[in-house]
């Protein structure tokens, strides 16, 4: 059997390609939108990608079933488990492309591999594992989507938001349910998990790319209270955050035959003086992925501050708004990469009017710009205006950071959760953004500065603040 565990950094998020050694046929697992990696991935391998399958319909990026059946004679191979996705009754297949929906217990083969299907409902109500035994071994296998990773279990708080008419409490039932079913698997059960640490499907998940059955019994908190009967609830979903908004525009998306791709669109190089009037129209949103303290030396007032690193998609796709335009600022050879990451987050293609180099902008004359202020502060200064009672002070940080202590009368949005809850803010006072280091905080200063409020970045984070003996609360 050949293995190909295929990671996005910036999502967390791992496809699988599994082939046959004798038959050089091979299936992808979860595959993301921009199907041209796996096809080229396989290619390296001498394989021939002849299936795809899914483990559930994701809500944190788009798929690429849609794609592979619509350009590839491929099965896919689907759940039948919850309820039917609209798009595989009207999807135009290519020549040899096939749709085939699994139940429990359900089986198929791709070459001399063969794959059986289990039923591991609670993140989504559809969710399957798929497991394979190795040749010639008794190691098993078990693609586990994202029902168990290493060291957590998918969030059952995200199936009730996502999947209509089930409620939490049934999530976490169902979710029980399907880690009991799974006693009879042996501990040397190798799991390759649908999601690393980072990923907002599991709250605690480890940073390691696979674990084992055996591993999971003793370290993962969620089995351990199935397995001794104790509160499971409360093992699930205590330190939750929320779930991220753009998830469930992600999940519709995919519900509806999602957007595929074999060739990644090109997206065009605007001149700067182009650039310099879209900037200023309100319908585009320009996505600033320089350092932070060049996004402050021109401070444009559509901007979003979002270098392009780890936490780049979530955040943009969380800040945009549906029908936003967009325009890149960013080095030419990273536009590429830029657009993957825009593209699996839900963005239309359509919609990206192109990209400046930040060169261009550091170039143009003083003045071209109508900016809109937001800055760093120190401590000291967030201090005083605290003691005055002079701002809003805005934690951004997660919901166990902000249990451990934060700032007097800080009021907690997650950074990621401010489009859908800026209203909450008063309009009236400075709005005081603080995280962990500053890099949370930077992100969130610059959507509500774009938004309208006047915001500031705490520079240097929680722990700069509370280390000067300043009052916090718990």
């Amino acid at each position: 059997m050949l293995l190909r565990r295929i990671y996005d950094a910036t999502l967390a998020q791992a496809s699988y390609l599994v082939g046959c050694p004798t038959t050089r046929e091979a299936i992808v697992i979860d595959p993301a939108c921009d199907i041209d990696r796996y096809l080229s991935v396989a290619a390296q391998e001498g394989l021939r990608i002849v299936a795809v399958a899914e483990t559930h319909v994701h809500a944190d990026f788009v798929s690429g079933v849609p794609a592979f059946v619509a350009h590839h004679g491929v099965t896919a191979y689907l759940s039948a488990e919850g309820p039917a996705q609209a798009w595989m009754e009207s999807a135009t297949l290519a020549p040899g492309a096939r749709i085939c929906t699994l139940s429990a217990g359900s089986a198929f083969k791709v070459g001399s591999l063969e794959f059986h299907a289990r039923h591991t409902p609670g993140h989504t109500r559809e969710s399957l594992c798929f497991e394979l035994s190795r040749q010639g071994s008794a190691t098993r296998l078990l693609f586990s989507g994202d029902f168990l990773f290493a060291g957590d279990v998918g969030r059952p708080d995200l199936g009730a938001f996502a999947t209509e008419g089930m409620t939490l409490a049934e999530a976490v039932r169902h979710l029980e349910a399907s880690l009991a079913s799974i006693t009879d698997l042996p501990s040397d059960t190798q799991v390759m998990p649908g999601h690393g640490a980072g990923s907002e499907c599991g709250k605690s998940i480890c940073d390691i790319p696979a674990t084992t059955i055996g591993i999971e019994r003793v370290i993962n908190r969620a089995m351990r209270a199935q397995a001794a009967g104790r509160d499971f609830e409360r093992a699930v979903l205590d330190g939750a955050s929320e779930p991220p908004p753009y998830f469930a525009r992600v999940k519709r998306l995919n519900e509806q035959g999602g957007r595929g791709f074999e060739t990644l669109p090109e997206v065009r190089a605007l001149p700067a003086a182009e650039f310099a009037e879209i900037c200023q129209k309100p319908e585009f949103t320009v996505i600033d992925t320089r350092p932070w303290n060049d996004y402050l030396d021109t401070r444009l007032p559509y901007a979003i501050s979002a270098p392009f690193e780890k936490s780049f998609g979530p955040t943009v796709a969380n800040y945009l708004e549906e029908d936003d335009r967009v325009v890149l600022i960013a080095e030419s050879a990273k536009v590429p990469d830029i657009t993957r990451v825009l593209l699996r987050v839900g963005v239309a293609p359509e919609s990206i009017e192109g990209f400046v180099e930040p060169r261009a902008v550091s170039s143009l004359a003083v003045g071209t710009f109508a900016t809109l202020g937001v800055d760093d502060i120190s401590p000291v200064r967030a201090h005083a205006l605290v003691e005055q009672g002079a701002a809003t002070v805005l934690d951004v940080r997660t919901c166990g950071e902000f249990a451990a202590g934060h700032l007097p009368g800080a009021r907690h949005i997650p950074y990621t959760h401010l489009r859908a809850r800026a209203g909450e803010l008063d309009r009236s006072k400075p709005v005081v953004c603080y995280c962990r280091s500053g890099n949370r905080s930077a992100r969130a200063a610059a959507f509500l500065a774009r938004a309208g409020f006047n915001a500031f970045n705490m520079r240097g984070g929680y722990w700069p603040y509370a280390g000067r003996g300043y009052r916090v609360e718990a």
